[in-house]
């Protein structure tokens, strides 16, 4: 029998309660043992639940679960970040293996649980802290065993996506489109991590450092998020018969990477710009295999339960890759040599834009200027992004009051 010990009955956690009692047959005949959800942490054990579920399983004490030598896995839905991370390492301690939908806990020590995992001889997997349902992680593992991974690029977080795409489908202004999404329980009432790109990046970070084998911290990519974009950008943006996306891409070649969040303008056609509402995309390039495509649901209650649960069947059947993910290459960050070409809006009095117009054409920055009316609007020749920050402080314009994005067209 296996006994699991599930912390955090949430949404997550109810779905995959779900999915073991509906698929409990043929799950069981799978693996060729009994599953069995032992017991359950909760916040409070005589909440009414949606589920029907056995209330002498539940507890309030997590170190009923770790301590119980008859639990054999741990999965931890649970949210936050320190209790998360101390009931983890804990349980790998006492010798269970673990699974993660924890993107923040994984982010942060991805590589120190990765190790004492290795170290206890257990399974330490996450595919859910990425992609929600869409399966990367193990794949990813499996081909770095073949190739060497040259990019990864991804549409990371469905939030900023489905905003993106309602600005783009229904002319809404950012406010209105992030109310929507609130309701729709897509965005938090606090959706910084969101639309900001923190989440994006710590995705982004797992996915790099596998890819490269190597650490890739979250302060070495850079990261700038989509709060500032409004409508003229997208009626711009429109007019380059493109759309804009929220991507997180990360480069490796000679020894050197560079890894970076921000608002990319692609073609209306190409698969990432066709990728809307709340779905995500991944790609990774690998000198063997070429360009690997994996698209889906990147949150939601079933999608984040059923990666789980494919981790689970993955630990009991004992099919995971094991490899080390890392070789410390100390791999040389190059953000700031990385040049491409922007599109650029700054909105604000008539006087500073006439003479942003000047600053931008007698430093060679611009390529075509869209528009200089309500907002200067303008594409630029092949920079650094630190010539546009430059502009940002030569004239001392205010973080909402611009919008940048690279071109990708």
């Amino acid at each position: 029998m296996l006994n699991i010990g599930l912390l955090g009955l949430g949404t997550v956690g109810t779905g995959i309660v779900q999915i073991l009692e509906e698929r409990k047959q043929y799950l069981e005949n799978l693996v060729k043992q009994e599953i069995n959800i032992s017991k359950v942490l909760v916040k409070d054990i005589d909440k009414r639940r949606d589920i029907k579920i056995n209330k002498e399983k539940l507890t309030t004490d997590i170190y009923e679960i770790i301590e119980d030598d008859n639990i054999d896995l741990i999965i931890e839905v649970m949210g936050g970040l320190d209790k998360p991370y101390h009931c983890i390492k804990e349980a790998l301690n006492k010798g269970k293996d673990v699974i993660t939908a924890n993107k923040a806990v994984v982010a942060k020590y991805l590589e120190e649980l990765t190790e004492l995992a290795k170290e206890r001889n257990k399974f330490f997997l996450y595919e859910a802290s990425v992609g929600g349902g869409m399966p990367i992680i193990k794949p990813l593992k499996e081909q770095i065993n073949i190739n060497e991974i040259q990019e990864i690029k991804g549409i990371l977080n469905g939030t900023s996506n489905y905003i993106l795409t309602k600005m783009t489908s229904d002319n809404l202004d950012f406010e209105d489109a992030l109310k929507i999404s609130q309701g729709l329980g897509y965005a938090e009432a606090n959706p910084i991590d969101d639309i900001e790109g923190y989440d994006t990046r710590r995705k982004l970070r797992i996915l790099s450092t596998i890819a490269f084998k190597d650490k890739i911290d979250e302060e070495n990519i850079s990261c700038y998020g989509i709060s500032s974009i409004n409508c003229d950008d997208i009626r711009n943006i429109k007019g380059m018969n493109s759309t804009v996306k929220l991507l997180g891409t990360a480069v490796v070649n000679d020894n050197k990477y560079y890894a970076n969040v921000e608002p990319v303008i692609l073609n209306q056609n190409s698969y990432f710009g066709k990728v809307d509402n709340a779905n995500n995309l991944v790609s990774f390039v690998g000198d063997v295999v070429g360009e690997l495509r994996f698209f889906g649901e990147g949150a939601g209650k079933f999608p984040t339960a059923n990666a789980i649960v494919s981790d689970l069947i993955d630990i009991t059947a004992n099919t995971y890759p094991r490899n080390c993910i890392w070789e410390n290459k100390n791999l040389n960050n190059i953000n700031q040599l990385y040049e491409g070409k922007y599109y650029m809006r700054i909105t604000t009095e008539k006087e500073i834009k006439d003479k942003i117009e000047g600053y931008i054409i007698d430093n060679r920055i611009t390529e075509n200027i869209i528009e200089n009316k309500d907002s200067i609007a303008f594409t630029t020749k092949s920079i650094s992004k630190k010539k546009l920050e430059k502009v940002v402080e030569t004239f001392m314009i205010n973080s909402q009051d611009y919008f940048i994005a690279r071109l990708e067209v």
